[in-house]
């Protein structure tokens, strides 16, 4: 078997084409004969780049390229063919703002010795050897504001935000690159689009660099974010009632008087929740007119009273109106008296173990209501009682505040008491024993 496979002319050819191309390659490796090759367009490659920088400096070609041809034996060339040579600049040496020549090193792959090659440079523009024009311009970082415009659409009764209501995230944006090109930008500005729109609108967007003219620029400069996150407000609106609320007493009833508000509605806008329940409440209620607290003014020949409008604050009042004029009109005649209740004053819920002693005599107590009846009323129809069950357990004397009962054949809405909750009387507490 052995035999046969040494006896095989196919196993002689391989073997003899092999030591062949072993032998060729020995002898084109030693050969001092050189083929050439040219690698065009380059890249070159900077270094020290960070020096410019510390000295308010950038390149502004940076696609430089250079075109070398270098002179190697086959072996050498096939390869740089596979892995191509590199071309690097060292520009830490440049110090102001111009066109600068500087010359760049060729970097060979690993494996390739420089006394293997012989390389040919072809400088551009004239420029001989192994040089290439750069240039150097001054750098400026700088921010900018930020505004935004509306070009879109909304739904029918909602309603979009102004200029002014934009927000942005970042607040500014940093633009970087040549000082003369960072210096002609003004501003950024985002466009927010959409058509028939009800909710508030809040996305990154691109945006534009805007000159001092108000158009768009289209520089080389760089920027410190692709987009800027946006919020414009799309808020619904609403035309609400006002409304004032009125308390009887002191004579008088709600059907005594007449009101009168200076404006009726007033349109609000905000989110659709904050809208929905305002609108709910069926109106917005101002305030409230205690008939027992009105002046004898207002009370016998009426007058105004204002009211601000009182707003959540995820609301708006684009009606524009902060306060709302109330004109009463009275349409009963009464007047007000003085009563001076000295007998039946009292107390009542003292705490236990202590004895409460009435320091007040007198309490002048004023009553509205129509002549005739006022003429009813004496002394004995008015009581005062002070509720003692909230009263500081230690002896001394306390300024109380009272209830003021008032006894006639007349109605509550007749005749009635005058600013009821502000009277008082003193009492001085002592321990039983």
């Amino acid at each position: 078997m052995g035999k046969k496979i040494l006896d095989s002319k196919a196993l002689y050819v391989v073997l003899s084409v092999l030591l062949a191309f072993a032998a060729w390659l020995f002898v084109t490796s030693k050969d001092s004969t050189k083929d050439s090759e040219r690698f065009a367009n380059l890249p070159v490659e900077f270094t020290g780049e960070e020096i410019l920088e510390e000295r308010g400096l950038m390149i502004v070609n940076r696609d430089v390229k250079a075109t070398i041809t270098v002179q190697a034996s086959p072996m050498v060339l096939a390869v740089l063919k596979r892995e191509q040579p590199r071309l690097v600049a060292n520009v830490a040496n440049i110090s102001t703002d111009d066109t600068h020549v500087v010359n760049y090193r060729v970097i060979l792959p690993n494996g390739v010795k420089e006394t293997d090659v012989e390389i040919i440079y072809s400088g551009p523009g004239g420029l001989g050897g192994s040089a290439v024009s750069v240039e150097v311009a001054r750098a400026l970082s700088r921010k900018v504001r930020i505004e935004g415009e509306f070009q879109g659409t909304v739904a029918e009764g909602y309603l979009a935000g102004d200029n002014d209501d934009f927000r942005f995230d970042p607040m500014e944006l940093l633009i970087s690159g040549r000082a003369d090109l960072v210096n002609q930008v003004s501003h950024a500005k985002v466009i927010v689009t959409g058509d028939n729109l009800t909710e508030t609108v809040s996305n990154a967007f691109p945006f534009q660099l805007i000159g001092a003219s108000g158009d768009p620029l289209e520089l080389g400069i760089s920027c410190d974010v692709d987009a800027i996150y946006t919020v414009f407000p799309i808020r619904a609106t609403a035309e609400v009632p006002l409304k004032v609320n009125i308390v009887p007493g002191g004579g008088l009833s709600e059907k005594d008087v007449r009101l009168r508000l200076s404006d009726s509605t007033i349109t609000v806008a905000g989110s659709r929740e904050a809208v929905d329940a305002l609108t709910g409440e069926g109106e917005l209620v101002l305030g409230t007119i205690d008939l027992a607290e009105l002046d004898d003014n207002l009370a016998q020949s009426g007058g105004e009273v204002t009211f601000s409008i009182p707003l959540a604050d995820e609301l708006e009042n684009l009606s524009g109106i902060t306060e709302v004029t109330a004109l009463l009109s009275v349409n009963k005649r009464v007047e007000t008296r003085t009563f001076q209740v000295t007998s039946r004053i009292s107390t009542i819920n003292a705490p236990e173990g202590w004895t409460p002693t009435i320091i007040t005599q007198v309490l002048p107590v004023r009553v509205r209501g129509p002549e005739a009846l006022l003429d009813e009323l004496t002394e004995e129809s008015i009581r005062v009682v002070a509720d003692l069950k909230d009263i500081n357990q230690a002896a001394g004397k306390y300024t109380v505040p009272v209830t003021i009962y008032l006894y006639s054949a007349a109605t509550s809405s007749d005749v009635g008491v005058v600013t009821p909750r502000t009277y008082s009387i003193v009492v001085s507490l002592a321990r039983d024993g």
